[in-house]
């Protein structure tokens, strides 16, 4: 009998230290955490921010053919459809009344482009992210969050 309670105890042993090593390991963790957190000031809010649903809206525009800037050579167009993606749903209507600048703006900016501008690797690209901060220079406020679906 006393060979069996040694045995029982020496089982017992090791579960123990692999809880304990469990449990200094967590400690380690949440405290490696924390100290990112102190160091960097993040706040959890902010990082919950991050995972939140936002809802987007998209507004489609009107097909566009424009030419492109070619200095004399022969004359080359480009035929694009945009949409405009935003995430406030009040600011449909500020999109809907201003359809007509916003169309300006999209062909001023398009014509500003040679062929090779837009071929090359990131060339449509840049173009969406000008075209958005045209727009929302012209609303005066950051409404459009991306063009979408440009497709040349």
């Amino acid at each position: 009998m006393a060979q069996e309670e040694k045995q029982k105890k020496e089982k017992k042993k090791p579960n123990v230290l692999v809880i304990i090593i469990v449990i200094m390991s967590f400690i380690i963790m949440v405290g490696s955490v924390a100290m990112v957190f102190i160091a960097t000031d993040i706040k959890i809010s902010d990082i919950m921010a991050k995972f939140q649903k936002h809802e987007e809206f998209v507004m489609p525009m009107d097909s566009y053919v424009v030419n492109l800037r070619t200095e004399g050579k022969k004359t080359t167009y480009l035929k694009a459809n945009i949409s405009l993606l935003y995430t406030n749903e009040d600011h449909a209507a500020v999109l809907t009344n201003k359809t007509s600048q916003l169309r300006d703006v999209i062909i001023h900016d398009l014509m500003e482009y040679t062929p090779e501008d837009l071929l090359k690797e990131g060339g449509l690209a840049g173009a969406k992210v000008k075209i958005k901060a045209s727009i929302n220079a012209a609303l005066g406020e950051d409404v459009v969050a991306e063009i979408g679906r440009a497709h040349v």
